[in-house]
């Protein structure tokens, strides 16, 4: 247990664990198994191989006997470019600083804790500790996209005892709790130029000036989830079910006025750019996932996934400050749900050696019309391979190798769109690619 709340705590540190939107749809992360991984989540949701299949399904807290332990490290090694020859602000004149930017996306280390215990002949318990959603993009304050985000984090925790209940031998259900810990950050260029040409400030030049605003919020908020998994013969099923979890972060909104003085000359007469608290609204989505395994043989085993993501529940992204002159900072969403399907295979070379591999397809929420640089999502294909070594008979060894091929994007924003109004016009294309490794061990116990 002591190991548990060390690994809790590191968990919360966030940075480390801020992850790129390049992983998954919208701001999913699906790496919380290497084993997993390798065949491209296919099959994830019928798998209970190891403890680390918790995340994809609680029924697989139900083992033969005994119980295990996972521990997982994946390294996310993106790449990132965009390009925006458009880039006007609210004034409609030409946006300084550069129209093209490279590697917003940054690396990232992500790891998870599973751990499962039969209880009796027909009742187990499991808990796992894995970072389900996340993202991090940061762009450098003399881009022209500057007023539509410079630096944005999300980092989440999920905390998830279950249990689970063998109806028959091969028929198991299970259910449990999720406590999440959200943490996130945004920051943006004001053009303060722009503000102060509105208020008549003496001196003010649309684009010529620019303040910074920050948010830095957390919440912890509930939700539950839900599981089942039969073996028919030759068949394995699994379908489980993860509640949307409904935020309320909270923190400090700050402003780094610019050095010219007509950020402050603005704060002292209207009462804006001035340091206060803030309240935003976030929810994590529900998400349905379904498995099939199907054995083909002694040594090959043919596997299957489709997964459903709520991303309809993200409609907006509004942070509301309790200085009653700042008005809400919006920026429009109105994702659409998206689907993951995947296809795989394991083989067993031997007693000891297990190689799998998988190609998956994970569709894009993020409509053409609300594309921005803040979360520069897109359909993207995942080639994987794996291994697993039985390096002795209580510990097995886990390696994978991930490829995102990511789809370009076309960005189209404009002032007259909801929230935009002072953050201008941007156009052009953003595209990236991404890297993973993933090692896992996992050890088990009678």
């Amino acid at each position: 247990m002591r190991r548990i709340l060390v690994f809790l705590l590191v968990l919360s540190s966030g940075n480390a664990l801020s992850s790129g939107n390049a992983l998954a749809a919208g701001f999913a992360v699906r790496e919380q198994s290497t084993r997993a991984m390798g065949s491209a989540y296919a099959g994830a949701a019928a798998n209970a191989d190891d403890a680390s299949s918790l995340a994809y399904n609680p029924a697989a807290a139900s083992v033969a006997e005994g119980g295990d332990v996972s521990l997982d490290m994946v390294g996310i090694f993106p790449g990132s470019s965009a390009s925006y020859p458009t880039a006007l602000t609210s004034a409609g004149t030409a946006a300084s600083g550069s129209r093209t930017v490279n590697g917003f996306i940054r690396n990232a280390v992500i790891p998870d804790l599973a751990i499962r215990q039969r209880l009796s002949d027909k009742w187990s318990a499991g808990l796992s500790v894995s970072v389900p959603w996340g993202l991090a993009t940061d762009y450098p304050a003399s881009y022209a996209g500057r007023y539509y985000g410079l630096d944005t984090k999300l980092t989440t925790v999920n905390v998830t005892p279950v249990v689970s209940y063998d109806i028959l031998p091969d028929l198991t259900v299970a259910g449990g709790f999720q406590a999440q810990y959200a943490k996130g950050t945004l920051s943006s260029a004001i053009d303060v130029g722009t503000l102060g040409a509105l208020s008549a400030i003496p001196g003010s030049i649309p684009g010529a000036s620019d303040s910074i605003a920050t948010v830095n919020a957390h919440s912890w908020a509930y939700g539950y989830v839900l599981g089942g998994r039969a073996v028919i013969g030759d068949w394995t099923l699994g379908l489980s079910y993860r509640s949307a979890v409904h935020h309320t972060l909270k923190g400090p909104l700050t402003f780094t006025l610019d050095s010219g003085g007509l950020g402050a000359a603005i704060r002292a007469a209207d009462g804006l750019l001035t340091d206060t608290t803030s309240r935003t609204a976030l929810t994590t989505p529900d998400v349905v996932e379904a498995g099939v395994r199907k054995k083909i043989d002694d040594r090959w085993t043919a596997l299957l996934e489709a997964d459903w993501t709520d991303w309809s529940v993200f409609h907006q992204l509004q942070v509301n400050a309790a200085n009653p002159a700042q008005p809400p900072d919006l920026t429009n969403a109105q994702w659409h749900n998206s689907w993951l399907a995947a296809v795989g295979a394991e083989f067993a070379a031997s007693d000891d050696w297990l190689l799998r591999g998988g190609f998956a397809y994970d569709g894009s929420p993020i409509p053409n019309a609300t594309l921005n640089p803040r979360i520069p999502d897109a359909d993207r294909y995942w080639i994987s391979a794996g291994v697993s070594y039985r390096a002795i008979t209580a510990l097995d060894i886990n390696l994978a190798l991930s490829h995102l091929f990511n789809d370009t994007r076309d960005v189209d924003l404009s002032p007259t769109q909801p929230g935009n109004a002072l953050r201008g016009a941007l156009a052009g294309t953003t595209a990236s690619d991404v890297n993973v490794i993933g090692l896992q061990a996992v050890y088990r116990w009678l």
